[in-house]
């Protein structure tokens, strides 16, 4: 066959119009195309109950309460920066107890323990760095410190898939 003599015309077809039965098996279904015709929707977002929706609501205002109730330093008291890290850390703690809790996850009960933990902590370093000396204040932050410590505790035991056999 030259190149001037007309050869069979061939025309391209898309793989929907032609037959099944006139394509080989192969080719008939490509090996990428296994998907289903529809896709399954996602599976939902965790998300906590009410009584851990209320706890995590709980959780906040007690450690937002904690520095409220506390009065401010008469004298001009400077601040310690070692103090720094563990505020810090207490404020990490706490909020992620509190999202982890309202998302109802299982890590919620240790990092509210050691968000409680955090704020007793909190509730110490302040009389010590000179800020406020001992008062009624500071027995409101202890007991603020021991409620979260103590749901986190009650939590860790009723949380499913962390009681030991």
């Amino acid at each position: 066959m030259s190149l001037t003599e007309p050869g069979p015309v061939v025309t391209a077809a898309h793989p929907a119009e032609v037959a099944p039965a006139a394509l080989p098996v192969s080719a008939a279904v490509p090996r990428h195309a296994t998907a289903p015709q529809q896709w399954a929707p996602p599976a939902p977002r965790p998300s906590g109950t009410t009584v851990q929706r209320s706890l995590a609501v709980a959780f906040a205002l007690a450690w937002l309460a904690c520095p409220l109730v506390e009065p401010m330093p008469s004298d001009d008291v400077h601040y310690p920066m070692w103090q720094l890290p563990i505020e810090l850390a207490s404020f990490a703690s706490a909020v992620l107890a509190v999202v982890l809790l309202w998302r109802g996850s299982r890590l919620a009960a240790p990092f509210g323990l050691v968000a409680g933990c955090l704020m007793a902590v909190m509730t110490m370093v302040c009389p010590l760095a000179g800020h406020t000396p001992v008062g009624w204040w500071t027995w409101v932050q202890t007991g603020l410190s021991l409620f979260v410590m103590t749901a986190s505790t009650a939590l860790h035991r009723r949380t499913p898939g962390t009681a030991r056999p």
